[in-house]
């Protein structure tokens, strides 16, 4: 009994502990998220007044090119579709991504590097409440994030006639936060393992690159079109949740690449030694 009462506060302060170290990059992150929201709000009349001229210079493209940059239905026009091509295609989940993608390599791997990862086994917690919890702080921050840019483009959106609609927002910055999540979960499985940060950086944004590109490339082919599917990046956009809400089996297939790579990191942290 005395073990478990001791055990207790351990087993908070692993995850308030986490979020606390990063509690200063999230205001930074918030702080720059707000200033994106913002950016992106204050431009959007001047694009409504030349939407013809960069549809025209749109349609000049490339086809793959095209799909690489602002998706096959690029529309600058109506809020949502300005949202999609210029936000939420590309810039949005990229900040969101280095962020859950940095954290999570860091959870294990980065206080393995620190040395400091044995002075915390060396308490009453054991291998899988701490993975556990390095993980919560993870969803924790990247839902923060997700939140802070809702809240920007609610807020910031109305003045310059950027107005989607509040649940429309919601679901494309929901399924923004679930592709984090799953890059982040894969960035903790690869740190997990080998207890290289930069490793686990380096994959879990290699594999993000990897995919992206699949994503946007393969239906220009027909022959390797069916590859698209095996991309995150599809279930993340392919419905366009600013436009037509969020796909409940999309953001399952999200949530289903996060519960993989969190057992894949539970299992190779309990198993490896970490003094080999």
């Amino acid at each position: 009994m005395a073990t478990t009462a001791l055990a207790r506060p351990m087993l908070g302060s692993v995850l308030a502990k986490t979020i606390r170290d990063q509690r200063r990059a999230l205001l930074w992150w918030g702080v720059g998220l707000v200033a994106t929201a913002a950016m992106y709000a204050v431009f959007y009349p001047s694009i409504v007044e030349n939407a013809e001229i960069l549809t025209r210079y749109l349609e000049s493209f490339p086809e793959a090119l095209k799909n690489a940059f602002f998706g096959s239905d690029a529309d600058f026009v109506s809020p949502g579709g300005y949202l999609h091509t210029e936000l939420f295609g590309f810039f949005g989940p990229l900040l969101l991504l280095v962020f859950a993608i940095g954290a999570g390599a860091r959870a294990i791997a980065g206080e393995e590097e620190r040395q400091t990862l044995d002075v915390l086994l060396s308490t009453p917690v054991s291998r899988r409440r701490v993975l556990v919890d390095k993980a919560v702080a993870l969803v924790v921050g990247a839902g923060v994030l997700a939140l802070v840019l809702w809240v920007a483009l609610v807020l910031l959106g109305p003045p310059f006639d950027l107005t989607p609609g509040v649940g429309e927002l919601a679901a494309a910055v929901t399924a923004t936060f679930l592709l984090a999540v799953a890059f982040g979960a894969i960035a903790l499985a690869v740190g997990a393992w080998t207890g290289r940060r930069a490793l686990a950086i380096g994959v879990a944004s290699g594999i993000g690159a990897a995919t992206y590109l699949i994503d946007a490339l393969a239906p220009t082919l027909d022959a390797v079109a069916w590859l698209q599917k095996l991309s995150p990046f599809y279930y993340y956009d392919a419905n366009v949740p600013v436009k037509n809400g969020l796909d409940p089996v999309h953001a399952l297939v999200l949530l289903a690449i996060a519960a993989v790579a969190f057992a894949l990191a539970l299992a190779g942290f309990e198993r490896r030694d970490l003094h080999a």
